[in-house]
């Protein structure tokens, strides 16, 4: 039904398209000539403002240069914004989205990111809503560095602002586009505004983008055909944008809109392929299934009551839902299967925002106002292990029977169940800042807000079914009397006595067991503040300096333990420009960000461990630059030299423990490893982007070429990046470059573009994120054996793509 309605809505957008009128162009984005870089307004501070203008370090794209780039999300867009990680997760729907080397991965039912995620002004608080895809925008931003000030809590990497576009009463235009390529990838995308009359305007936008998965089955794979591989995506979105002008001094804007993912998710692969074993590949017992959906309503109230004086309301309503199952072994120790589902899940929010800013060519400019917000979720999330014999394996293997089936009578099975019914978050906060001009050359800005939060947790409750898996390995003839409660009991047949299977009752009797308590009651208050000083020698020069704080909220975690607030404050110094008559634009900033109690987050036996980390130091300089030495000629790019290390950190490292037979919390030692790097902080990074235009005299040619490069890097959980005994690297992402290749057509007075692309040209793999599997699923594994596991980025992929505006 959801298909088939985006289906006609699509359609319907298509055929107002392709019966032609004149194209418009919005206020923010403006295409300069004679060479110059084009300028983008933002609302990072507040208040519209030029990006070279605004003293922080951000970068922003239209629509049209996302487009040109490839880039349908904030997984794609990551070479284009300097220190910026989007890291897939399989059994959340979500991603983890890490900055300057910072970010979190909790993504439970009030695990916060650390990149906060905005969508026309709206915080989006799951991790699940930075899927979203891009499409008719105005621009997207991307503000680095804590932003705790304007944006308040879970902001302290940065923080994304996606700003969709706006309707228009000047005149009737649209846009419409389709792109085919390999894996069956089709994307079909429209756009239509309509003024209604002087006053009110009608904008719809909708997209479909869908895709075969990246990971072949092996042989032996519990299949059926036709079975979504995993990486397939079915992702699709509807947008309407009312605008209501009700006088000169009151209009108001209100959206709906609409996002699925009925895709098939992501899955870990080996990080350690064996010879022969094509890597983008694996052994499925658990086909991966994804059903997620977002719908929220939006409104945004601008009023000017008096000369000198705005106030802007930004309201929302938004539901999550989401069901998905994972295969969370991946096949790496046959006979062994170790299955993920969201039975259910359910994920509800309300904001409200209310500003008051000055409206006049003061030197005074200020802005305040009062932030609130609530969520309530609901989840229940699963896990099911199961094993059967070594000499079922063998039979089966010798047979050509698809692995994995049923264990019998004398095998392995258990389970686990986190059923969450009412998980809330309540949070309030008053703001405010302002800035004043000492005269033409410099002006200072000072600003504050506290943040008062409530978070808890009713009647929260983990199952471990009969206990938490401790499968003896093949071939264990003394088992303990755990392991002993975990097999599958006489007279059940081949049924799965632990197991709770997709939608079984979990309860005393059916689990073995009783539940442990998830409830939890957290109350607590912060204050960040900002200061600032900008100097601007010329009106094509601004350079600044800032003091800022933010704060990480704390966690709830299984078993309702809590942690302490993670804190930061950090100092920045920025330069930007408009050079040589303004076709050069360079942008640098140097800082330095010191965490304190900074929060973590690892899996250790499927349950989510957070705590503090002692503190942390991120020190860096990046640049951005936009050069256009002709009106023919772009170069773009951006470089990071970064340095992210923990200060003072005691900690076990579980992976080296395992591999030398030990455990932490027994017989491992507990070490402080101060100075280990953080995740994802590559000591440097780079993009170069190049693109000229050819006349052929019917149109115009655009060849572009997009290079990104990294150093080495950290990619493991936990704290410790030294080598694990016996598999050296593992942990680590090799440096490397990665290669975007186009061609774009644009026909003289046509209103089309045509585009040929290919993403990944070298089809290079990179890493994002290792674990070992053995600890991390409960795997039956010797009890030095590791197997470890990585996500990867896609392969390399090709298609075309035309698009037209009228």
């Amino acid at each position: 039904m959801k298909k088939t309605i985006l289906a006609l809505s699509i359609a319907q957008i298509a055929q107002f398209a392709f019966a032609g009128g004149a194209l418009a162009q919005q206020a923010a984005p403006v295409a300069q000539a004679g060479g110059e870089v084009e300028k983008i307004i933002v609302t990072a501070t507040r208040r519209d403002t030029l990006v070279q203008d605004t003293p922080l370090a951000i970068t922003a794209y239209t629509q049209d240069t996302l487009v040109n780039n490839q880039v349908k999300d904030l997984a794609t867009m990551t070479a284009m914004v300097p220190s910026l990680v989007v890291e897939p997760h399989s059994d959340s729907g979500g991603v983890h989205v890490y900055m300057r080397g910072v970010g979190s991965a909790n993504h439970t039912e009030l695990g916060d990111p650390a990149v906060a995620f905005y969508v026309d002004g709206i915080y989006v608080p799951r991790p699940q809503g930075a899927t979203a895809l891009m499409y008719d925008l105005n621009h997207v931003e991307v503000a680095r560095g804590p932003q705790g000030t304007l944006n308040g809590r879970n902001s302290t990497a940065g923080a994304v602002n996606l700003v969709s576009g706006a309707p228009s009463t000047a005149k009737t235009f649209g846009s419409a586009s389709i792109t085919l390529g390999d894996y069956h990838h089709i994307q079909a995308q429209a756009m239509m505004n309509i003024p209604l009359s002087e006053d009110i305007a009608l904008r719809i936008a909708a997209i479909k983008d869908q895709h075969d998965g990246y990971v072949d089955f092996l042989k032996g794979s519990n299949v059926q055909p036709g079975t979504k591989k995993y990486g397939a995506g079915d992702q699709q979105g509807a947008r309407a944008s009312l605008l209501w002008k009700f006088s000169p001094d009151l209009k108001a804007t209100f959206i709906g809109d609409y996002y699925s993912d009925t895709g098939a998710g992501n899955i870990y692969l080996s990080a350690e392929p064996k010879a022969g074993q094509d890597l983008r590949s694996a052994l499925i017992d658990t086909p991966g299934t994804l059903d997620q959906s977002i719908i929220s309503a939006k409104a945004k109230v601008e009023w000017r009551p008096m000369d000198g004086l705005a106030t802007q309301y930004l309201g929302a309503w938004s539901r999550l839902k989401r069901t998905n199952g994972s295969d969370a072994d991946a096949g790496f120790y046959p006979g062994f299967k170790a299955e993920n589902r969201t039975e259910w899940s359910q994920f509800d929010s309300v904001s409200n925002e209310i500003q008051l800013r000055s409206d006049s060519d003061s030197p005074l400019q200020w802005v305040g106002g009062l932030f609130f917000f609530r969520e309530k979720n609901k989840i229940r999330f699963d896990i099911d292990r199961s094993q059967i014999s070594q000499a079922m394996l063998d039979q089966d293997i010798a047979s050509g029977s698809v692995i994995f089936v049923q264990p019998t009578v004398g095998q392995y099975a258990s389970a686990m169940s986190f059923i969450q019914g009412d998980r809330e978050l309540h949070s309030k906060a008053v703001f405010a800042q302002a800035s004043y001009d000492i005269d033409p050359l410099w002006k200072v800005t000072g600003g504050a807000r506290y943040t008062k939060d409530h978070k808890f947790d009713i009647g929260g409750q983990n199952w471990a079914c009969p206990n938490w898996p401790d499968n003896a390995p093949r071939g264990t003839v003394n088992l303990t009397p755990n392991q002993i409660a975990q097999l599958v009991t006489p007279g059940v047949g081949t049924i799965n006595t632990h197991n709770i299977g997709p939608g079984g009752v979990v309860n005393q009797q059916t689990c073995g067991n009783t539940y442990g308590d998830n409830t939890a009651d957290l109350k607590y208050g912060q204050s960040t503040w900002l200061g600032r000083v900008e100097y601007k020698p010329t009106k094509d020069i601004l350079t600044f300096a800032s003091v800022t704080t933010g704060f990480h909220s704390p966690a709830i975690g299984d078993g309702g333990a809590t942690t302490k607030p993670e804190k930061l404050t950090s100092y920045e110094v920025g330069f930007k420009s408009d050079l040589f008559d303004r076709k050069l634009s360079l942008n640098l900033d140097a800082f330095w960000m010191k965490y304190k109690d900074k929060l973590e987050s690892q899996v250790v036996n499927n349950t989510l461990q957070n705590f503090n980390a002692a503190g942390a130091s991120v020190k860096g300089v990046e640049a951005e630059w936009s050069y256009r030495p002709t009106s023919a000629d772009r170069f773009s790019g951006n470089a990071t030299w970064l340095k992210a290390r923990y200060d003072d950190f005691l900690s076990c490292d579980v992976d080296a423990a395992r591999a030398n037979n030990q455990a932490c919390g027994t017989t491992a030692p507990t070490v402080n490893v101060g100075g280990a790097v953080l995740k994802h902080a590559p000591t440097f990074a780079a993009t170069l982007m190049y693109e000229r235009d050819f006349d052929t005299g019917k149109g115009r040619i655009t060849p572009r070429a997009s290079a990104h490069y990294e150093a080495e890097s950290f990619v493991g959980s936990g704290a410790f990046n030294t080598d694990v005994p016996g598999h050296p690297g593992v942990k680590q992402q090799k440096a490397y470059t990665t290669l975007d290749l186009s061609v774009r057509y644009e026909p003289l007075n046509k209103a089309y573009t045509a585009e040929l692309f290919v993403n990944n040209a070298t089809d290079k793999a990179v890493k994002y994120d290792a674990i070992e599997v053995c600890t991390q699923v409960g795997a039956p594994c010797q009890p030095t054996q590791q197997i470890w596991a990585a996500y990867y980025n896609n392969p390399r992929t090709f298609g075309g793509r035309v698009s037209m505006k009228f």
